[in-house]
């Protein structure tokens, strides 16, 4: 494994040195690296007129009333709202567009929190149709693009009925409230402002045994008090009603809930809302922020 990463880094060495075209630069990678062959491919993907017909009739059917991420971040930070989100594949490949779902009931809620959309005590949250957004990173909006052209996205409408009568935050905003170009004392004041949602709180971290957040030793330092509800790595969703118990029985409202167990948690951030909980459903926010080789100094 460190010959490979050695090799790795001698081949992009030698890459800037004759700096050849990027999407030469591109191709050699993912000929050279598998493991990442796929981005890499996704920085010189070129759509062909049918496909971006295609995404078009996609986007149409996506709902019109949903939030920039700035936007969505000030609905946690500023006015306290708890956040569900529904974004990634593993709610749309295994649960939503899955004629026979691993947990139906799943299935169900998720439909459910989709058509009910947001309130005045939760966010819910999709993916943005972002692939026409040039707000967003030209990489982002081909990966979603390659993204959407694989699946059944039609199946949407007759699945979820969104509700135009509130707006639906957008799922992806903790990736792109962080831009890759920001020097670090903006990033460092991006990433206070979301530790601000904790600072002299209870906090109650839901999440597996293998999470990286155990480790952590300064982002939550701010925390009044640090507690641990321990789930399943993977579909957590089989345990959710002793999930659930554990945390309403055994901490009050004060607690503010951060969760990180996937399509669980986008269920269990919506209903802990309406419990008066303000639940975070925070996926990956760690590990693509703060442990990002970028910010290790930042804290």
């Amino acid at each position: 494994m460190k010959f490979k990463k050695f090799s790795l880094k001698i081949l992009r060495e030698i890459i800037r040195l004759f700096h050849p075209p990027i999407h030469i630069q591109y191709y050699i990678m993912g000929l050279i690296d598998n493991d990442y062959a796929h981005l890499y491919n996704v920085e010189t993907r070129k759509f062909s007129l049918d496909e971006i017909d295609k995404l078009y009739d996609i986007q149409r059917i996506y709902p019109k009333n949903i939030l920039n991420y700035d936007d969505t971040i000030d609905e946690i930070v500023v006015n306290k709202k708890s956040i569900a989100r529904l974004g990634d594949g593993e709610e749309f490949a295994c649960n939503l567009f899955n004629d026979n779902p691993k947990y139906p009931l799943l299935k169900e809620k998720l439909i459910n929190i989709l058509s009910n959309g947001s309130n005045d005590r939760c966010l819910v949250c999709m993916n943005n149709f972002n692939v026409f957004d040039k707000n967003v990173p030209m990489f982002y909006r081909k990966h979603f693009a390659d993204y959407w052209l694989g699946f059944n996205f039609y199946k949407l409408q007759e699945i979820v009925s969104f509700n135009k009568n509130t707006a639906y935050g957008d799922a992806y905003s903790f990736l792109f409230y962080f831009d890759k170009n920001d020097d670090k004392q903006t990033t460092k004041k991006k990433l206070e402002h979301i530790r601000s949602i904790w600072e002299n709180k209870k906090l109650l971290f839901v999440v597996s045994k293998y999470s990286k957040i155990l480790s952590d030793k300064k982002y939550f330092s701010n925390a009044l008090e640090k507690q641990y509800v321990f789930a399943p790595a993977e579909w957590a969703f089989s345990e959710y009603d002793s999930i659930l118990k554990n945390i309403t029985q055994n901490y009050d409202k004060e607690w503010i809930v951060y969760l990180e167990l996937g399509s669980c948690a986008t269920v269990l951030s919506y209903e802990l809302s309406q419990m008066g909980y303000q639940a975070l459903d925070m996926g990956s926010f760690y590990s693509n922020n703060i442990l990002d080789k970028r910010n290790k100094d930042l804290f």
